[in-house]
């Protein structure tokens, strides 16, 4: 709602001017203030009205006073209904606040809407409104000398004139203080721009705010030499993620274009959900992603923040939407990654089942104060499991799926093999150790077994690995007379058993030796080692190996003779494919 302030010192001149009150004095409190200072803060403040001849008390935010769980504030609040007609004619109380907050304030007390019946709505600033407010504050700060690139109510002042509407009708939207935040940004990337121009030797104008300044540089040109695009570019696998970011900076642009064209925009949200196992990425894109919305001119910052569910669910009614409300404030211009977000759906049943409030006032508060705009200066990221997700998504309040839609998420989809051997590569020559062939197949073939394992760890399960192999090597040179070569890992540190599939050529028939009449069964799994020993030395990888060799098989006879069977044929299998 804005002006109040402003307004309620002009009512208060104008009624002093026809003599309805005997002075103009101005006493501005909020409801937190004197829900803290109690009657004797209030009566200190009518006091000095009272000693100035009369005068505008001004209460903002004022639902404040009896939001609280103490009854100070409630005592405050009857201690100025009485004060109201106590003082007709010498004092006007004004009370403000936003629309929704100031019903629950009409409500505490069923006197207050008797004793004060004029009510005033203050709509939000319209477009050109808020234009006139943004020339105005250019031309008052610089007395009229700065210069804008296309006039002052030209085409770019108009699209930021429309970029601070997008947020019309949004709780907490601030009108003319939101004009002075964006005029901020305009300043800061024209000090930017000026900056680098006389590093190059130029000398630009100082009282210019040119296009760049206004609306930001183009999208597709501000990433093309971003150093955290290029990084993202380079990182291992992750080909899922980088087209969806590409899609978004396409979006970006096209809705850059579609503003000089003063056309309606594409909506278009930078809060996303980022799914996949640990070890994909998903923290370091994070960063890199918003440090990329902050040179698209998106974010003011770009830091990131991390918290868990713990930090935003209270332990009791009201301290989650307190937590929650105070993490999303402390996050803007900021990226909020929310890691294993799935947990906030946890303990919860779904529509009409039983359900954690303190949890569902996480994702209710969530719901009411993050947009789906991308112009919020707040970019929130929820990271988890698909399955788990998808599962809470499902349960909590529908309106989270809108502003987080899994259709735009992105996948940090499991590393193959020849990336994660890029992975271990890159992690040998960061950590000063040197590998041969052979022990680099032993770390890829015991990845590949772990990732048959539920939660594998991709990129964190290469260090696992390393770090184990390291202790082994280790053991092992302690018991090397001589020179030793600490920097070099061998393939029975990663594996001990390393070279099963070698010494498993003669295990078969030795399987068999006390089973009678089983010659068709050995010479089948003697196929199957044929076969794995064939694939392996042509370079396939494990898992097109295990794809080639049965792991459901029906075997049909007398108990003791089935046993006998299944114990050899898992334990052929496990040492032909390494488990």
């Amino acid at each position: 709602m804005p002006g109040k302030t402003t307004v309620a010192r002009l009512y208060g001149k104008f009624l002093s001017s026809v003599g309805v009150i005997p002075g103009s004095h101005f006493e501005e409190t909020t409801g937190s203030r004197l829900a803290h200072d109690g009657i004797q803060g209030a009566q200190t403040l009518l006091d000095n009205l009272l000693k100035s001849g009369g005068g505008v008390f001004f209460l903002d935010e004022a639902y404040q006073i009896v939001s609280g769980s103490s009854l100070g504030g409630s005592q405050v609040l009857d201690f100025l209904l009485a004060e109201i007609e106590n003082l007709t004619g010498k004092v006007v109380f004004v009370f403000a606040g936003y629309r929704k907050q100031m019903e629950a304030f009409f409500a505490h007390n069923p006197g207050i809407p008797s004793r004060i019946p004029i009510r005033l709505d203050f709509e939000d600033y319209k477009d050109h409104e808020l234009l006139q407010i943004m020339r105005h504050a250019i031309s008052k700060k610089y007395s009229g000398r700065m210069a804008i690139e296309g006039g002052p109510g030209g085409l770019y002042m108009r699209i930021a004139a429309r970029r601070i509407a997008r947020g019309r009708g949004r709780e907490g939207f601030g009108n003319a203080r939101e004009v002075h935040n964006v005029l901020d940004t305009l300043l800061r990337r024209q000090a930017d721009r000026l900056h680098k121009s006389r590093r190059k030797g130029e000398t630009p104008d100082d009282l210019l705010l040119t296009k760049i300044d206004i609306i930001g540089p183009e999208p597709s040109r501000a990433i093309a030499a971003n150093e955290d695009w290029q990084r993202l570019q380079k990182m291992i696998g992750l080909k899922s993620v980088k087209q969806s970011i590409q899609v978004l900076i396409d979006r970006l642009q096209t809705n850059y274009e579609r503003e000089l064209n003063e056309q309606p925009l594409v909506e278009c949200s930078l809060n996303k959900v980022f799914v996949g196992n640990p070890g994909t990425g998903k923290t370091t894109v994070a960063k890199h992603y918003g440090k990329i919305l902050a040179a698209l001119g998106l974010l003011s910052n770009g830091e990131v923040i991390i918290k868990n569910p713990a930090d935003f669910v209270g332990s009791a009614l009201g301290q989650s939407e307190k937590n929650t409300k105070a993490i999303l404030e402390a996050t803007k211009g900021k990226v909020l990654i929310i890691d294993e977000a799935y947990m906030l759906g946890s303990g919860l049943s779904g529509t009409g089942g039983v359900s954690d409030p303190y949890k569902t006032a996480v994702i209710d508060t969530i719901v009411a104060e993050v947009q789906s705009t991308s112009l919020e200066d707040r970019c929130v990221l929820l990271l988890g499991y698909q399955s788990l997700m998808e599962d809470m998504f499902q349960k909590v309040n529908p309106g989270l799926a809108r502003r987080f839609p899994m259709s735009s998420a992105f996948v940090f989809e499991d590393y193959d093999d020849l990336e994660l051997r890029s992975i271990l590569d890159l992690k040998l020559k960061q950590q000063g150790f040197r590998a041969g062939e052979a022990t680099k197949k032993a770390v890829i073939s015991v990845l590949a077994r772990a990732r048959n394992r539920p939660n594998f760890g991709n990129a964190g399960e290469v260090d696992i690995v390393l770090d184990q192999a390291k202790e082994r090597q280790q053991k092992r040179l302690a018991e090397v007379t001589g020179p030793k070569k600490t920097d070099w890992l061998a393939p029975e540190d990663v594996d001990p058993d390393f070279n099963r599939l070698e010494r498993a050529e003669t295990n078969i028939k030795m399987l068999f030796k006390d089973v009678v009449g089983c010659e068709e069964v050995i010479q089948k799994l003697e196929e199957y080692q044929q076969l794995v020993q064939n694939m392996k030395g042509e370079g396939f990888s494990d898992a097109d190996v295990r794809a080639q060799v049965p792991f459901g098989l029906l075997f049909r006879g007398p108990p003791g003779m089935l046993y006998l069977l299944s114990s050899a044929y898992l334990s052929v299998c496990c040492k032909l494919m390494r488990f």
